[in-house]
């Protein structure tokens, strides 16, 4: 293995954490390492660090030396079974580059996620009215509202973002469009009897505000990442919204759907879905461990972003309260 030292090497594929470890997804194959509690920490860390392409000899010796020789056994077993391999200095890459390579990442993760998340199947399913609970159909806008409501708490923060001109301009010009869109949900939420004082007086769920806290931490400490989740967010790639699709069909009132409907075509209109790729176009080249970084990173935005969904699902199919009314608590 010292002949090992001496080459900076990589993950060769995507980094995911299990119950019982964690695995790298290769193309066609799954290689898993199981870690135990006592284990998981270093484990993790190295392979975190092996996922930035830095030197075998710089990994081993960041562990503590009772560990040493586990991770080089460790190293050498990855490298066998091609988890890991050599890495040579990579060219940067074009932000239009990066951000294309980086979205085929977000749609391999969707394809597992979001698009087998049950509240997506229902709306996609949805005929006729019930189909998809009423409950969950008013959560939905709740949710969505909640969410809105807290906007600023996520975008401000790079509204200054000081290392490129055009994205702080390009990021100004975004808010300033959806800044307010909040009120217009509340006009659907009025039309079946919810009001603005119950809106004020009612909690959002745990999954809403974990992927609040999780934006606005990105926002803070990890901008670039930040800027790669509002594609997403904002329907990158979808042609339709399923969920308005979904009330049409179920034959919801006008005055419930004419918002919803005002909501989706202002971020049509806006090319809100494009705004990912329209900042990161505005980027000077990036280096390939800073993209690596990134798509690391994804897998954590799309498990939250899916909890989202899953428990506006479970949560409004179960209650028999459609508001989680703090001045009840």
């Amino acid at each position: 293995m010292q002949q090992e030292t001496s080459h900076a090497i990589r993950l060769a594929g995507f980094l995911r954490e299990q119950v019982d470890g964690f695995a790298i997804d290769l193309d066609g194959r799954t290689i898993s390492i199981q870690a135990e509690n006592a284990n998981r920490g270093w484990i993790g860390n190295l392979l975190r660090e092996a996922s930035h392409g830095i030197e075998t000899e710089r990994i081993i010796e960041s562990q503590p030396p009772d560990l040493r020789d586990a991770a080089t056994e460790l190293i050498a077993r990855l490298l066998e079974d091609h988890a890991i391999v050599r890495s040579e200095p990579d060219p940067p890459m074009s932000g239009l580059a990066a951000v294309l390579m980086l979205e085929g990442t977000i749609d391999r993760l969707c394809s597992t996620t979001l698009e087998r998340n049950p509240f997506w199947n229902a709306c996609i399913a949805a005929k006729n009215r019930g189909d998809v609970p009423d409950r969950v159909v008013i959560g939905m806008v709740i949710e969505n509202w909640h969410f809105l409501h807290r906007e600023a708490y996520f975008d401000a923060p790079v509204l200054g973002y000081v290392p490129n001109l055009a994205v702080r301009q390009s990021m100004n010009a975004f808010f300033s469009e959806e800044y307010g869109h909040d009120e217009i949900l509340l006009r659907s939420l009025n039309a079946v009897g919810i009001s603005r004082d119950e809106m004020y007086d009612s909690a959002p769920l745990p999954a809403t505000m974990g992927l609040c806290n999780a934006l606005a931490h990105w926002s803070h400490y990890d901008p670039m990442f930040f800027f790669l989740t509002m594609g997403v967010l904002e329907g990158q790639g979808l042609r339709s919204d399923s969920f308005l699709d979904a009330c049409e069909r179920m034959s919801w009132p006008h005055g419930f759907i004419a918002p919803l409907r005002a909501h989706s075509m202002l971020n049509i209109k806006g090319e809100h879905g494009n705004l990912t790729r329209k900042l990161f176009v505005q980027m000077p080249l990036l280096a390939a461990s800073e993209v690596r970084r990134l798509r690391g990173k994804l897998s954590s935005f799309v498990e939250i972003y899916d909890a989202f969904y899953r428990q506006v699902f479970s949560h409004y199919s179960s209650t028999s309260r459609q508001l989680r009314r703090i001045s009840n608590w």
